[in-house]
């Protein structure tokens, strides 16, 4: 990991809207920029975290109430604005392409502020976690990262000898 320290991953296996995904939150000894976020999620074969509903919401912000120290810090979350976007609200993304079908941002934003480069979505802790844009710039203490589940070894075996089976009967008639 670049320049952080990680809490213990937690599987979201219960409640309303559990995924089974796994859910870390990153704390950085220096503050990080959301490029560097991203690759740095990236590296450990995680991404950004993307939250798609209100429920996954609650469970990340719970995660980060955890792990904070003062009101003021904030942490990177999977979402971005590509160029072009109309502004302040087109075109919000996921890292992972998932659809952007849940928003929670904060009153007043987006707002694309600092002269129209905030492309870039964290956690505001304002009283409660909720979502602003901001500029790709070393401001945040961390960022949140998530992991889907991988399939167990045994389910990857059996689907491989699935894939051969599937490979020898379609090859039987083909002479």
């Amino acid at each position: 990991m670049v320049g952080g320290a990680n809490a213990t991953p937690v599987k979201w296996n219960s409640g309303t809207g559990a995924n089974s995904h796994w859910y870390d939150v990153v704390t950085c000894t220096n503050s990080i920029t959301w490029d560097n976020a991203r690759l740095a999620a990236a590296s450990t074969g995680w991404h950004l975290v993307t939250i798609t509903s209100a429920e996954e919401d609650r469970f990340v912000a719970g995660l980060l109430s955890t792990q904070m120290t003062t009101l003021a810090e904030n942490y990177w979350l999977g979402g971005y604005q590509p160029s072009g976007s109309s502004e302040p609200l087109g075109g919000w993304s996921w890292v992972t392409g998932e659809a952007w079908s849940y928003a929670h941002w904060y009153a007043g934003e987006p707002n694309n502020g600092a002269g129209g480069t905030q492309h870039y979505l964290h956690y505001w802790p304002a009283g409660t976690w909720q979502w602003d844009d901001m500029e790709n710039r070393n401001t945040m203490v961390g960022y949140v990262m998530e992991q889907n589940p991988v399939p167990e070894p045994a389910t990857m075996v059996l689907f491989g000898l699935g894939v051969i089976c599937l490979a020898m009967i379609r090859g039987r008639g083909k002479k």
